[in-house]
């Protein structure tokens, strides 16, 4: 920018130069004077555009700035909890809400007994890897917990980690408690 404005006004002052040598012959004060009203007049005009643009390149910059959205996939993905199986997936459907939040609901169910997983909420990505779940997590499995349901609701986090094909639930604790150990995983 500051190259801009010594180019501008170097132009502005080889045009003073030249009026100022063609009116050796004329009245020379009248024709200094008015050419040095039009070269400020000028100036003036250019340091005016400048500040627009040197706004407008803030302006820019700022938005250029605001850190990325990240992206979910729409459509159905797979779910799972290990208790339940890794090879019968259950399935979770995913819908763009707007503004960077997305609707989510699912379930897997086995097919030996009447144990289950159902995920019900809104999931906002907040990086490649990692999305906030904001709902309820229920699951029910005849061996643990009594056999009674295990709810969560309210914000988890999911991260996929080490490559992995998958965003897990962060909190693990089964309701349990103890040593028990649940990964519930949303499948990309």
């Amino acid at each position: 920018m500051i190259q801009i404005n010594c180019f501008i006004i170097g132009i502005i002052s080889m045009g003073l130069v030249s009026c100022q040598q063609q009116t050796k012959d004329k009245r020379m004060g009248e024709t200094i004077a008015d050419s040095t009203s039009e070269v400020l007049d000028t100036l003036s005009q250019y340091d005016t555009i400048i500040s627009v643009q040197d706004s407008d390149t803030s302006l820019n910059q700022a938005t250029v700035d605001t850190p990325p959205k990240f992206t979910i996939r729409e459509g159905v993905h797979n779910l799972s909890l290990q208790w339940i199986s890794w090879e019968e997936m259950g399935e979770a459907e995913i819908k763009y809400l707007g503004d960077n939040v997305y609707n989510i609901e699912g379930e897997q169910q086995s097919s030996a007994n009447s144990d289950y997983l159902k995920l019900k909420g809104t999931l906002e990505p907040i990086s490649e890897n990692e999305l906030i779940f904001d709902g309820i997590v229920e699951h029910q499995i005849t061996h643990l917990n009594q056999g009674q349901p295990c709810v969560k609701k309210g914000k988890q986090i999911f991260k996929s980690t080490k490559n992995r094909r998958y965003w897990r639930m962060q909190d693990m604790q089964n309701c349990e408690g103890g040593s028990v150990t649940d990964y519930i995983d949303i499948y990309f």
